[in-house]
């Protein structure tokens, strides 16, 4: 899990994570209504 940083994207915490966006929203499916908004505190699975 990673809990996303203010200022943090998926793009980035993905390319940190050694991983792809479309990993990610195929990991945390309420992303993929809102790929474009995610808050920082929020909860994502990254593996």
């Amino acid at each position: 899990m990673h809990v996303v940083r203010h200022g943090e994207t998926l793009h980035l915490i993905a390319r940190r994570n050694r991983t792809s966006v479309n990993v990610l929203l195929r990991l945390n499916p309420k992303l993929r209504r809102r790929p474009n908004l995610i808050y920082a505190g929020e909860s994502i699975r990254v593996r």
